[in-house]
């Protein structure tokens, strides 16, 4: 019997991760045990016995240390796990992250444990896509606005005034920031909406933008030639504010900042600036560098600025697709197989040199 304890919560539902995890790992007979996490707004910092930062955390280790014991796989969502969580255990074998990267797990102490940590590359690519091309369009076509005000009662007839209406996107050029698996999903729909499309990413091959029928280019180019700039990068050192005054005043005038990445990629008081100034036309965000976002934030006020709240790669085939993700990996790895999605592949190659 092979005992996996399941972090769930409200968007990682509990009881439809247990459903997949158990159908995949039905060989192993598994004892699934599952426990409703709080979702509330992300934290970080360096918890006690921690050297590496933790961040998108949510939750204490000592509320999952206690369910712990004897647990041979354990999978997350939000919860903080520690060298503590993972001693706590006494058995345990692995670690499943059940998101794109695990910011909330101690690397360095899993691998000094001898514990594998898994996770769920691109399980979110096809929602952050989709919303990121219903964001473009919403905005664009003054379709939050229009909303908002009619709910107020207010029958804006400007909208459908020259200068006030939107612009429709064929023939446009589409400017995607980083082009991994997101920026890719971005890019097979705007293709469908006949856009052009610029790209820019030191990390993939002009050859493979080229087969998928986008420029390369280089950021700064993009940046002037575009009517959508979208972002879609990790947060690194190298790519926090890499949006900032500069690039922006690169922009078109006419030009939408959209960002469904993370708040951090963009200078937010440069991004202001450019908005109360005139140097673009708007901009769609679902994610900010402090969230929840401050109810006295200037973007709540500004007419050019569309935003949510941080929800874009939220739907129900994410969780489907991260649990089966981790999962399979499980299941590769107690076969004595390689996970394709182990973030700490040396204890893989200590543990096969024994």
């Amino acid at each position: 019997m092979l005992k996996i304890l399941i972090a769930g919560d409200q968007f990682m539902n509990t009881s439809a991760a247990k459903s997949y995890a158990a159908e995949v790992l039905a060989e192993f007979n598994p004892e699934i045990e599952t426990l409703e996490w709080e979702f509330r707004g992300y934290q970080k910092g360096r918890l006690r016995g921690v050297k590496q930062e933790l961040r998108e955390f949510t939750g204490t280790p000592k509320d999952l240390i206690k369910h712990m014991k004897n647990v041979e796989v354990l999978i997350v969502h939000l919860a903080p796990i520690t060298k503590e969580v993972m001693e706590a255990s006494g058995k345990l074998r692995v670690v499943g992250c059940m998101r794109g990267g695990p910011v909330n797990i101690d690397i360095d102490a899993a691998t000094m444990l001898g514990i594998p940590v898994l996770r769920a590359p691109g399980r979110n690519a096809e929602a952050v896509a989709d919303y990121t091309i219903g964001l473009i369009i919403a905005h664009v076509r003054n379709i939050v606005r229009a909303c908002t005000l009619l709910k107020q009662g207010i029958w804006r007839d400007e909208f459908y005034f020259y200068e006030e209406c939107g612009f429709e996107l064929e023939n446009k050029v589409l400017g995607i920031v980083g082009f991994g698996k997101v920026g890719r999903e971005v890019a097979k729909r705007a293709k469908a909406l006949q856009m052009r499309i610029l790209a820019y990413d030191p990390y993939v091959s002009p050859d493979l933008m080229k087969s998928l029928g986008v420029e390369s280019t280089t950021l700064e180019r993009l940046l002037e030639e575009s009517d959508v700039v979208t972002l879609h990068v990790r947060l690194t050192d190298e790519t926090r504010h890499m949006i900032g005054e500069r690039e922006l005043k690169r922009m078109k005038p006419t030009a939408i900042l959209v960002n469904t990445s993370r708040g951090e990629i963009v200078d937010e008081k440069a991004l202001i600036k450019a908005l109360n100034e005139g140097w673009i036309a708007g901009a769609a965000l679902d994610v900010f560098e402090k969230e929840p976002l401050p109810p006295d934030h200037p973007f709540l006020k500004m007419d050019n600025v569309t935003i949510t709240p941080h929800i874009a790669g939220a739907s129900k085939e994410v969780v489907k697709r991260s649990v089966i993700m981790i999962a399979e990996d499980v299941k590769r790895l107690l076969k004595g197989e390689k996970p394709l999605y182990c973030v700490n592949p040396e204890v893989l190659e200590k543990e096969k040199a024994k």
